[in-house]
């Protein structure tokens, strides 16, 4: 595929641009209904060496790269890929609607692979509908009053990291004991109780992990949204394929705004965490105290990746929400208005519950 075609396919019945189609997963006519598969390969899926020297010092590693044609939105800041033919552009985060400038072109590391978009326009807001009302204390009228807004899917650009990890540690772990003692009994007298005591032992060890796809996300339009980006983004990574830009027709794609090293640095901290975990477990006893665990890594790599998310917000009573639907699972994570009277009457029904078994005790 010339390079002139990457976000121009034409339709080979009636010459009008195709795109992607979720729900067919090939490229789709709009104005005939005609269409033409893609290869769902992965045989470019390799993982790229980071240089620890690299990374401390905010250069990029010997990865592909590829030029862009980059429009940054005016108003919110993000960066997306487009088409230098489209006369509008539509931010997918903010909703401001912008005339096409002479969007600039930047070279950029190229994603290894691409996850598809599976669920559809009319899916996502079916799982929304569904969704949004699926809450015991949400409002009653919640389901019919919120109305989506901007509802639109984009592809988010993410970084993977593989590392093998390797750690000595040493601490001390303490074992409870009970040892019987005389304590006054409040009449003149004394009487026996059981006393926690601790016996400390120290240890040490080693403790070894392979760490595969740990997923950091480079967006910094969502870092605002992170536990909620997290529990939207339970992506089955295995699907990803190869990229392919033919993926990206009809859809919007930011471009990374947290950039490889600053990820990496992320990815590490991540992995130096579960490492001490990992070594509190080995350590173990009952409490523990002086854990020092000393991480090494190696083989550490990369992957650019972009994965398919719904970006919406919906309006009810005239206050905004936001939420996020997994465009290959469908999963929702977002906010829900709670309603008053049903977390005032949970409240007094759990008090009249305490109340009841209190009475019956006392009888």
């Amino acid at each position: 595929m010339p390079p002139t075609d990457l976000f121009r396919v034409p339709c080979p019945t009636c010459g009008s641009q195709m795109r992607f189609s979720a729900e067919k997963q090939q490229l789709s006519c709009d104005h005939c209904g005609g269409t033409q598969a893609i290869p769902f390969t992965k045989e470019k899926l390799e993982e790229r060496p980071l240089n620890g020297y690299q990374v401390e010092n905010q250069l990029l590693p010997n990865a592909p790269t590829e030029e862009k044609r980059v429009f940054a939105c005016p108003n919110c800041g993000a960066r997306t890929t487009v088409n230098s033919d489209v006369p509008t552009i539509t931010c997918a985060f903010c909703g401001t609607k912008n005339v096409n400038p002479e969007a600039r072109k930047t070279r950029l590391i190229e994603p290894a692979g691409v996850l598809p978009f599976r669920i559809s326009h009319e899916q996502a807001i079916e799982r929304f509908r569904s969704w949004v009302g699926d809450d015991f204390l949400a409002p009653s009228d919640l389901k019919a009053g919120a109305m989506p807004d901007n509802f639109r899917g984009i592809y988010i650009p993410f970084w993977t990291f593989d590392a093998q990890a390797y750690s000595n540690w040493q601490g001390e772990a303490g074992f409870h004991y009970y040892v019987t003692v005389q304590v006054p009994d409040g009449k003149g007298g004394t009487m026996n109780q059981q006393e926690q005591r601790v016996r400390w032992e120290s240890r040490s060890g080693s403790h070894a992990g392979f760490y595969d796809d740990i997923l950091i996300m480079a967006s910094k339009q969502l870092e605002s949204q992170t536990d909620t980006v997290a529990e939207a983004s339970s992506y089955t990574l295995t699907d990803v394929v190869d990229y392919d830009p033919r993926f990206l027709l009809g859809w919007d794609a930011e471009v990374y705004s947290i950039d490889l090293p600053e990820s990496a640095r992320q990815a590490e901290a991540n992995i130096h965490e579960r490492e001490e975990n990992a070594c509190a477990s080995e350590l173990g006893g009952d409490v523990q105290r002086g854990l020092r665990v000393d991480t090494q890594l190696s083989d550490q790599t990369f992957k650019h990746i972009l994965l398919p998310l719904w970006i919406c917000a919906y309006m009810y009573n005239g206050k905004a929400y936001r939420f996020l639907v997994n465009g290959q699972t469908g999963r929702i994570a977002g906010e829900r208005p709670k309603s008053a009277w049903k977390i005032a009457f949970l409240v007094a029904g759990i008090l009249l519950l305490i109340l009841f078994f209190y009475a019956i005790s006392k009888k």
